[in-house]
């Protein structure tokens, strides 16, 4: 019997503005967009969302393939504060920003960029 070794999972969203920005920053890459996702502490409520292009990836990171053209990697510490989140992307006159719309935050900070779990 030969033992099996079950792939961490973590379910994250992006709605079509975010996947259009993404798509939009990788143009120059000509090749798939990878993104680095990750939490931190800081901020004003005691996590802060991270988003960057990912160069690397580690061998334990988690992969999101969110459509043939965009994966997400989530490092193991930072999948249970994002599991379940939608990322969203706005763009107004005088601003644009990535928006987390997180169910396992329960206090955000005006700048939607920070929460906390408790």
């Amino acid at each position: 019997m030969s033992a099996t070794h079950d792939t961490p999972t973590v379910q994250i969203n992006l709605t079509d503005a975010a996947q259009e920005r993404i798509l939009d920053l990788r143009d120059n890459m000509h090749k798939p967009a990878m993104i680095r996702l990750y939490v931190q502490g800081g901020g004003c409520s005691g996590f802060e969302y991270k988003i960057d292009m990912a160069r690397e990836v580690a061998e334990d990171d988690i992969r999101v393939e969110v459509n043939p053209y965009i994966e997400l990697y989530v490092d193991p510490f930072s999948a249970p504060y994002l599991e379940g989140t939608t990322i969203d992307y706005e763009a107004h006159t005088m601003s644009s920003r990535f928006v987390f719309h997180n169910p396992q935050a329960k206090t955000t900070c005006g700048c939607g960029s920070s929460f906390s779990v408790e």
